[in-house]
């Protein structure tokens, strides 16, 4: 299956994409943030130092046949009352770091063609939701960019994938207003669509894929 990396795998969903994807015959490497949380064969990155992406990229195998990019920050806050450095490093990590690990890794993935990158997104990436603009801002501007990034690449047989589940049972989706953990998906709900995608025909890509409970609250 060939060397696959996940972005934000100290988190539960980078962490369940994991497991999936080796499960599916992928050897795994990952970067993240905690490194109690990381599994073997792991990196501690900060994603908003764009010294140590590039430091981390540089040390990534010459092929690649999967990257996910599952890293993110979240901040309830509405536009009247949030904190501009919140929303730096939301943008930073949701948005630009994302860009710049595309940007490091397509080589790698071109290389070892046909293959996948994912970009987790969100709900929010199509639909405005109150009380959180800036991560709706970052989620939108990821959607874009996956959108044109698939464009300049799926003719090299490099399919891009924005995949995007609504809230998850995992980090803020817990602290969602009003909702129960079982009523959100669960992490693994996510590790296996982002299994499907990767494990779709050459020929097919899936470029944007949403995920919904199928019940309502």
């Amino acid at each position: 299956m060939g060397t696959a990396l996940v972005v934000g795998a100290s988190s539960d969903i980078g962490a369940a994409v994991v497991r999936a994807l080796t499960a599916a015959g992928h050897d795994c490497l990952g970067w993240g943030r905690d490194v109690r949380r990381l599994p073997d064969r792991s990196r501690v990155v900060d994603l908003r130092a764009p010294a140590e992406v590039d430091a981390a990229l540089a040390e990534l195998p010459e092929r690649l046949s999967v990257v996910v990019y599952a890293a993110g920050l979240f901040d309830w806050a509405p536009a009247d009352t949030g904190d501009p450095g919140v929303w730096d490093e939301l943008v930073a990590v949701n948005l630009t770091a994302a860009m710049r690990v595309t940007r490091g890794v397509l080589p790698a993935l071109l290389a070892g063609a046909p293959s996948s990158l994912v970009l987790l997104g969100s709900a929010a990436a199509h639909t405005a939701f109150p009380g959180n603009p800036a991560y709706v801002a970052s989620k939108h501007g990821l959607a874009g960019f996956a959108r044109s990034v698939f464009l300049d690449v799926r003719d090299r047989d490099v399919a891009v994938t924005l995949l995007s589940p609504g809230l998850v049972a995992a980090g803020a989706g817990l602290r969602a207003p009003g909702v129960r953990p079982d009523q959100l998906l669960q992490p693994a709900d996510v590790a296996d669509a982002v299994a499907w995608v990767v494990g779709t025909p050459p020929h097919v890509c899936p470029v944007e894929v949403q995920l919904q409970p199928q019940r309502t609250a």
